[in-house]
């Protein structure tokens, strides 16, 4: 008795298990998560430092070269990026990708210790390391609180009410705001009052330090009680403040308020700003629990704004900048819409070809596999996104492969006059382990990209598991619900054998499939002809292949883009916003666009993996741009892009699209050594050869322009005669400056830092500083010029990076309009790499390149298990070396369709169609499986081989042709949709093609392989 038997007599039992997988599976659905895109945890740490005062190679050498030092000792580190500015040390840690997304808690804290351990050979005045881990969360909520003719102070007032009450939503891990600005206490000291009055600076210092100190003054006893004696000295208000008694000598005393002005005000200048429509806003960053279903978070944050609107005043808006929740619900009712229409067709298909019940049955059974899919995701965890949904339409004609070749065979028995209750379990009984080894193999072609430990791996992850999952469920329906319901509605005589018919009946007899016998025959006597013409057909492909255009990930479909917009190194911040403002508002002109959201200063927030994003800039801003659709995003996107290019030629300002995989450039030579001047020689040669590149454009590398230092030369001869040091110096410019940081004041829950400040006339600025009073152990103050030997003007690289502990320089550019980064690529590669490289000097490609070399090496190096499990199951199915052989012969030709039919479309080829080239690998090694197994059981049966090959084929020419019809027309939804488009063209013509070599070369190599005399064939 095998499995279907065994089944059907527990048919009760059978039916109530369908019944469980229809409700369950709609269950599950409404239940399991559901994101836009497959979730990507980003592996990676930042180790930021303070240390005031210090140049960039300063900080490069005392501070990031311990860090990185001691971080270099843990295991599994992939690798360590570095970049040291003044005053600001940032490492970025990598972990290994084998590192799995549970075990980097503990990997964080290891580099916490390593930090913590190494912190005291920091140089004195370096702020404490602070490791930040989680800078790769994602906030798939990002709102933008704003009001117009409110007060910066009044807006952040109401978003820390917001984030107070949104973190209590079930749901919601963190959340962050973005925009704040810093307020702070200006105490400005009037130089002349100070002199006047004989007050030193150090003395007013020492006051407000004694006057807002926090000391224990103890306890005491009262009776049986012990009271706490209460010390509150510190400052509360600003008046009190302002009152502070600085000296009481003479008749008037004198008051802080006498010699200065204090004011609260914003730290200036400030580091990041938020605008959105020109309105000064602060973002929301709204993170979701792991696993979560974030379009059920969405309406919970909803609910929870609209009932806090009602303690919000009118005029303070909350607007959407990037809503996931409803982006996932747009993306998945589209991808339900297509998953529909392919079912739809692949059902119509069904019912023209095998007649209107069976095509009913067969078509049921590819609804119970997708419910049934779903149960097993949501047990799995598995959430609902564009891989996980598009896996179910690849697979959608692979799904019904197996209950077509049931089907089928059911059908030729029960014409053929077998009894009903042997023809049900006839056929499951002869291909259950051919089409179980042919449905392992179709899955196993999809496991490089699941073992493949990159990000583009972790990406595609559930492509292989839902294929996985449907396709072995596929297999086990086709053995019990396909017979179970070819007995329940193939009844009446159209599906039996009547009276009348002859003995043998020929299922095969039609017209169609006699034109199909006499090709076959044809080919089988023409053996040389038809593998010739194949061969020169795959090579033709070859050749035609490199006229295919190459991309490694397309643009998602956004209706939103961001401009990047930087000015030269050196650029004050507030330029930044006043030359970003002129932008907006020629935005908010253009019909195209509907909202503009302006953040200054770096990135507002991670709030999708397939964003680019920039840390703290101080020349840096972006816009996030909204439009009406996608092709409104493409169109005005490239006009944005021209306009940029003709009206701001100083500023390097691009636009990006959200993709998978970003990089900081598509094209990226980066250069490492020891010495800054050579890396930078070494850079503008590649540059230049960049720029002579007309494919080339926004030439550029990372380290920037050069910028202007004003420093005054310390003389230690005039400090032994002035008593000044060098300390003095710095507090009296920085004082002089952006203020000196001598105290804290709490307001209410905020700490205020207090900032001492000295004016000065704006107008001459430069000359003010110059002559900058300096204090030191003396009663009086002596001009800045005095002290120092000279002031001079030099240059200095603002940021120095680093790659695994060496200083690394990137020559960077971007493909021009209309070309993808190959292309450029390609041009320049071999110009560069001409560069003669100095000892100790190397040259390594980033950018695109090296993610997709990356990629297709992380597949490469896990196809030969996948090839070599296939090969064994093969092996194990036919248990000789030629059958394998065949197979394996075929496969390569797989390429023919692919070649044709993504230059045909002008899909580009990349990391998504290799995925469907895999795959369709996969569906020819199950068709020819199939076929195979079919002669070799003809011939079994008592046939003469050659009658078997040619019997085999036109028995196998239904199933095989109807599977490929129903992948090839379920295919047709995503035509249009830009990252799986082109997979979708690869798998289309590959198995267009691949199922007519199938049928036609498989028997042909087979005659070959066995030596069969095809002399007389046409006879037979």
């Amino acid at each position: 008795m095998n499995f279907t038997e065994a089944v059907l007599k527990q048919r009760k039992v059978l039916l109530f298990v369908l019944i469980a997988i229809v409700f369950g599976g709609v269950a599950a659905f409404f239940k399991m998560g559901k994101l836009e895109d497959a979730e990507i945890s980003v592996k990676s740490a930042l180790v930021i430092t303070q240390y005031p005062g210090a140049s960039p190679h300063e900080v490069e050498l005392r501070v990031t070269e311990i860090l990185e030092t001691a971080i270099q000792s843990m295991d599994n580190i992939l690798n360590i990026e570095s970049r040291s500015m003044a005053g600001y040390s940032e490492i970025t840690v990598n972990v290994s990708k084998k590192v799995r997304t549970n075990e980097l808690p503990q990997l964080w804290d290891i580099l916490r210790r390593k930090v913590n351990d190494i912190k005291r050979a920091l140089p004195q005045g370096a702020s404490d390391p602070m490791v930040v881990d989680d800078f790769g969360d994602v906030y798939g909520i990002f709102l933008a609180l704003s009001g117009d003719g409110y007060s910066e102070e009044e807006i952040q007032d109401y978003a820390r009410y917001m984030k107070r009450e949104l973190l209590l939503v079930d749901g919601v891990k963190r959340i962050n705001l973005f925009g704040e600005q810093e307020t702070c206490i200006n105490v400005e000291l009037s130089q002349e009052k100070l002199a006047y009055l004989g007050i030193h600076p150090a003395h007013v210092i020492q006051i407000l330090n004694q006057q807002n100190s926090m000391v224990n003054p103890g306890s005491l006893k009262v009776g049986g009680d012990r009271v706490r004696i209460a010390s509150d000295g510190s400052f509360h208000e600003l008046a009190d403040l302002k009152n502070i008694l600085i000296s009481a000598n003479g008749q008037n005393p004198v008051f802080l308020k006498d010699i200065a002005e204090v004011r609260e005000s914003y730290v200036r200048p400030f580091s990041r700003k938020m605008k959105y429509n020109q309105t000064p806003a602060i973002g929301l960053a709204i993170a979701m629990d792991k696993g979560g279903n974030v379009i059920e978070l969405g309406k919970k944050v909803q609910l929870r704004i609209g009932e806090l609107k009602k303690n919000v005043p009118v005029g303070i808006n909350i607007n959407r900048v990037f809503y996931q929740p409803e982006r996932v619900s747009i993306a998945i009712d589209q991808f339900m819409v297509n998953l529909i229409e392919s079912v739809l067709i692949v059902v119509f298909v069904l019912l023209l070809a095998m007649g209107f019940r069976t095509g009913l049955l067969i078509g049921s059974g590819l609804i119970f596999t997708i419910l049934g899919t779903f149960i097993i995701m949501l047990s799995m965890d598995i959430t609902l996104q564009r891989v996980s949904l598009a896996a179910i339409i690849i697979s959608m004609g692979m799904l019904v492969d197996n209950a077509i070749v049931i089907a089928d065979g059911i059908l030729v028995d029960l014409k053929k006059g077998v009894k009903r209750s042997e023809a049900m379990s006839r056929t499951s009984k002869q291909t259950a382990m051919p089409l179980l080894g042919a449905t392992v193999v179709a899955i196993l072609a999809f496991l490089p990209i699941y073992l493949s430990p990159d990000s583009t791996g972790e990406f595609c992850t559930s492509l292989f598991q839902v294929v996985a999952i449907s396709l072995f469920l596929s297999w086990i329906l086709a053995l019990t619900q396909t017979p179970y319901f070819c007995d329940l509605f193939l009844k009446g005589k159209k599906y039996e054998k009547q009276e009348s018919e002859e003995e043998q009946v020929d299922p095969y007899a039609g017209r169609f499939y006699q034109m199909f016998r006499n090709f076959i025959k044809y080919s089988l006597r023409h053996k040389t002809m038809i593998l010739t013409v194949t061969l020169l057909m795959f090579l033709s492909a070859v050749l035609l292949f490199k006229n295919v255009k190459q991309l490694f990930m397309p643009n998602l479909e956004y209706n939103q883009f961001i401009v990047e917009y930087w000015l030269p190194e050196g650029s004050d911040i507030e330029t930044v916003e006043n030359e970003l403002s002129g932008l907006e508002t020629y935005l908010l002109d253009q019909e195209e666009v509907l909202n503009v959201t302006t953040s200054i200063g770096s990135t507002p927030a991670r709030y999708t993996l397939v964003r680019p994003f920039t840390n703290r800039n101080s020349n840096y801003g972006e816009l996030v741009v909204d439009t009406k659709d996608y092709e409104t995003t493409v169109k005005f996107g490239a006009e944005l892009q021209t306009y940029l290019d003709e009206n701001y030629p100083w500023v390097r300002a691009r636009v990006r699209y959200y993709s998978p995989i970003s990089t900081e450039a598509m094209i990226e030579a980066k250069f490492s050594g020891p010495d800054p001047k050579v890396l930078r020689e070494l850079s503008e040669k590649a540059e230049r050869i960049m720029e002579e590149e007309p494919l080339a454009i926004k030439v550029t590398n990372n380290w920037k322009n050069q910028v202007k230092v004003w420093n005054p030369r310390f003389s230690q001869a005039q400090s032994r005669i002035t008593g000044i040091n060098r300390s003095d110096v710095s507090n009296a410019l920085a004082s002089a400056t952006n203020g000196l940081a001598i105290g804290v004041f709490r307001k209410a829950d905020d700490i205020l830092p207090i900032y001492l400040k000295t004016t000065t006339d704006e107008d001459k600025y430069v000359e003010a500083l110059e002559n900058t009073p300096v204090w030191g152990t003396k009663d009086h103050s002596i001009p800045l010029r005095q002290v120092v030997s000279g002031i001079e003007i030099n240059f200095e690289d603002p940021v120095i990076k680093r790659y695994n502990r060496r200083r690394a320089i990137k020559a960077q550019c971007d493909p021009a309009p209309g070309y993808n980064a190959p292309d450029v690529f390609n041009k320049i590669r071999d110009k560069v790499e001409a560069i003669p490289l100095p000892d100790a000097y190397d040259l390594e490609w980033l950018g695109e390149h090296k993610n997709s070399a990356d990629a297709n090496e992380n597949i490469n190096k896990f196809l030969p298990l996948a090839f070599l499990l296939m090969v064994i199951i093969i092996m194990m199915l036919f248990n000789n070396f030629r059958q394998p052989i065949i197979i394996l012969i075929v496969l390569p030709l797989a390429l023919i369709g692919v070649s044709y039919g993504l230059w045909i479309t002008g899909k580009p080829f990349g990391f998504i169609p290799v995925l469907g080239t895999l795959g369709l690998m996969g569906m020819m090694i199950k068709n020819s499986v199939v076929l195979l197994d079919q002669i070799n059981l003809e011939i079994k049966a008592g046939k003469q081989v050659l009658t078997a090959i040619i019997d085999s084929a036109v028995s196998r020419m239904r199933p095989v042709i109807m599977a490929s019809f129903t992948t090839i027309l379920g295919m047709i939804p995503l035509i249009p949709d830009e990252l799986f488009g082109g997979m979708a063209v690869a798998i289309m013509f590959g198995l267009l093609l691949g199922s007519i070599i199938t049928l036609i070369v498989v028997p042909v190599l087979y005659a070959v392989f066995y030596r069969v005399n095809t002399k007389n064939v046409m006879e037979l």
